[in-house]
């Protein structure tokens, strides 16, 4: 069956005059621009772009911030298990409080790759063909999980590259050549460096190619096909290996354990897994992949064969690497490209079978217009959306009874910029670990130096060679925490000054910190979700 549909597709595709019709198809019309206008003018309406920009960066925001300030030739070791040419695009801002633009700006290119996957396919007029691309814009603008992913770190990026290689698949299908094949070769090739999924979407991609061109025997392709495969990823496997596999230390794989599921362990896993991030895609699990199954079909059946298969690929992939435990499955952030491509991809299912529906309406009035039809569907379907997680639009990071983020109930910057205010030279600062690389961050007019390697997770630590006042507390432990606050006071004593605790990200270490605490005078210092204390002997 599958056979047949491949070559079925390929005559109505290949080898055949171009009409004005098909022509139209393979080039933007100015419908094309106002509808990817719309949805990104429609970006800021969904979203709080306002908090997005200028809230302060929470502790896995901050050291990749800090990397900002670290000389270039110490960023490959400062981007730890960031893509480098995230890293590097973030020192292209001018503002260091603004770097949230990288986000954003990859944000809008998912919108983008979403409208241009549904709009490649080979419909029957260019007007559908819009339709369908602006159902996959519109629910990738919409799904919730879009909301929670404004944070400083790569998982926009995987999100619109991984889109971007999909569509365009789906562009070089549309009229081959080998100048649209290697374009997809170089866009795989520099993906990885701001993408490490790109190592995972690339091969699914190239093998949906390899195999409708192997399905359609046309030799000549498969061999053109192979060589830009083989090019990509030699460049994708070197560069992982030789540039972005360093962040992958012993205390990253002990920290991503949890979501390396057993062969035996996958079945309840991945019912857990699935059931957890419901509320972030925004509809029941079997309903979206109801859809996304009708996105691929709807691929297939105009004319898109191989960018269907590299989309069913894609979850087996991402399985098989988990199982592998090379690659976190279906964890929210990791995960965060496949619950947009899903997205993408539902709304175009949505847009196939509200043409499918629309044809069979049309057998019974004719005069009716399929595309107007298929357009009205989709508006009260992907309305019912919407409206279904309006509690999400325009979402600030903390909506009760819904979700939060770290960006709302973490804020080391106004913690930092309180005590540069108000100390003494003679006052003594201390905080946890996890407050350091905050602080660190906010505190522009004190010079670091790189310290590398290190055991956590990122992999290298920060000196502040001339800030012999601050104490940064590396054990959570209760008797640790006593003995570290009782030297600071002491040598606060000693000096003549007080003791500042600055705590950040300190949820998991509650309970210590209650009760080392009520051993001493605490006078809070400043307000906000993480208030500046001052400490003195009780």
């Amino acid at each position: 069956m599958g056979t047949d549909v491949v070559v079925q597709l390929e005559r109505g595709d290949v080898g055949r005059p171009a009409t004005a019709a098909t022509r139209s198809g393979r080039r933007p019309i100015p419908a094309d621009w106002v509808a990817v206008g719309v949805l990104l003018a429609l970006f800021p309406v969904v979203h709080d772009v306002k908090t997005m920009l200028t809230a302060g960066y929470w502790l896995d925001e901050a050291w990749v911030a800090l990397s900002v300030r670290l000389p270039l030739s110490e960023l490959p070791v400062a981007t730890s298990s960031t893509p480098l040419g995230w890293s590097f695009l973030l020192r292209l801002v001018p503002d260091t409080d603004y770097l949230r633009v990288v986000p954003l700006a990859f944000h809008g290119l998912t919108i983008v790759a979403a409208y241009a996957l549904g709009r490649l396919l080979r419909w029957p007029t260019r007007w559908l063909g819009v339709v369908a691309g602006l159902a996959g814009a519109t629910a990738v603008l919409l799904v919730p999980a879009q909301q929670i992913r404004h944070d400083l770190k790569q998982y926009t990026a995987d999100a619109a590259i991984t889109l971007l290689l999909v569509a365009l698949s789906a562009w070089t299908e549309q009229t081959w050549s080998r100048r649209r094949l290697g374009v997809l070769a170089a866009v795989a090739a520099t993906g990885i460096a701001f993408s490490h999924v790109t190592a995972i979407a690339a091969p699914c991609v190239f093998g949906g190619l390899l195999l409708v061109t192997a399905l359609r025997r046309q030799w000549a392709r498969l061999r053109d096909v192979a060589v830009a495969a083989f090019g990509a990823m030699t460049v994708i496997v070197a560069f992982y290996f030789g540039v972005s596999a360093r962040g992958n230390n012993d205390k990253m794989r002990e920290y991503w354990a949890d979501s390396f599921p057993s062969l035996t362990e996958l079945p309840g896993y991945l019912s857990r897994q699935v059931h957890s991030l419901a509320p972030v895609v925004g509809a029941p699990a079997l309903l979206i992949g109801g859809l996304c199954l009708a996105g691929v079909v709807t691929l297939a059946w105009q004319g898109r064969p191989a960018a269907a298969i590299a989309l069913l690929l894609l979850p087996v992939g991402v399985t098989t690497l988990g199982v592998a435990r090379f690659y976190p499955l279906l964890e929210l952030r990791t995960s965060h490209f496949l619950l947009v491509t899903g997205a993408a991809v539902a709304g175009v299912g949505v847009a196939g079978l509200a043409y499918g529906g629309a044809l069979l309406v049309r057998r019974l009035v004719p005069r009716l217009p399929a595309p107007a039809l298929t357009a009205a569907a989709c508006a009260v379907l992907l309305a019912l959306y919407g409206l279904h997680n309006g509690r999400w639009y325009r979402f600030d990071g903390d909506e009760p009874g819904l979700y939060y983020t770290a960006i709302a109930v973490t804020d080391i910057r106004s913690a930092t910029q309180y005590v540069a205010k108000h100390r003494s030279a003679n006052d003594v600062i201390v905080m946890n670990e996890l407050a350091w690389y905050g602080f660190a961050f906010y505190s522009p007019q004190d010079p670091i130096e790189l310290v590398a390697p290190h055991t956590n997770t990122v992999g290298w630590w920060i000196r502040m060679p001339t800030r012999s006042d601050v104490r940064v507390l590396l054990d959570n432990e209760t008797a640790a925490l006593h003995a570290s606050l009782d030297q600071a006071l002491t040598l606060a004593d000693q000096r003549g000054g007080r003791v500042w605790l600055i705590r950040s990200h300190a949820m998991a270490e509650a309970e210590a910190w209650q009760q080392v605490l009520a051993d001493y005078r605490v006078e809070q210092a400043s307000g906000g979700v993480e208030p500046v204390l001052l400490i003195s002997r009780g």
